[in-house]
């Protein structure tokens, strides 16, 4: 009778802790990464108002697209997404229908104006940061995995992933936002 109350009180506990996860910190975690591309966002856009760069420049208008597709799909950034997304581009290479949309982007603003360029760098950049962290602490999994692999690059055993890590998910946003907007990617 005993051990039968003591697996109900495990299963309620584990249960609660879920639900504590899912429904709270975890949505809580999604604000702060959507904050994060919103301030991201309006740094560029303060770039342009301030006429260092032109609202129709390409490297202006791709990163808005890689935004606008971050935040609209931010919920869908999983370690499942992450998984699906890579299977995917894994076909499309095979079948010479890949685009890689962060190159693409890279080039666009080793095209934008000098005095901007290091600033559009680092903006990507934390951009690939901010990815990298949500999809990490957004699946218990993926927490799990992340928290290995930051022991494994404390040491110095492996190299730092982030930017392929969120290419992926970027690809996916940046293709997804340039569909629905077709006059804002091109």
């Amino acid at each position: 009778m005993q051990s039968e109350i003591y697996l109900a009180s495990i299963i309620i506990s584990i249960g609660g802790l879920w639900y504590l996860w899912d429904q709270g910190l975890k949505k809580l975690l999604l604000d702060f990464f959507r904050e994060r591309l919103f301030e991201l966002r309006f740094q560029l856009f303060q770039l342009a108002e301030s006429g260092q760069i032109s609202f129709d420049d390409e490297a202006y208008r791709a990163l808005e697209t890689l935004f606008c597709g971050l935040l609209r799909f931010a919920h869908r950034v999983t370690f499942l997404g992450f998984l699906l997304s890579i299977r995917e581009q894994f076909k499309a290479k095979q079948a010479n229908e890949y685009v890689d949309h962060n190159a693409q982007i890279e080039l666009k603003i080793s095209q934008a104006p000098a005095e901007v360029r290091g600033t559009l760098r680092s903006i990507l950049s934390e951009t690939h940061t901010m990815v990298a962290f949500y999809m990490g602490v957004s699946s218990l999994l993926f927490l799990l995995v992340g928290g290995v692999y930051l022991v494994l690059r404390v040491l110095n055993v492996v190299r730092d992933e982030t930017k392929k890590a969120s290419a992926v998910v970027e690809s996916e946003a940046y293709w997804a936002e340039s569909r629905r907007r077709p006059a804002m990617a091109a």
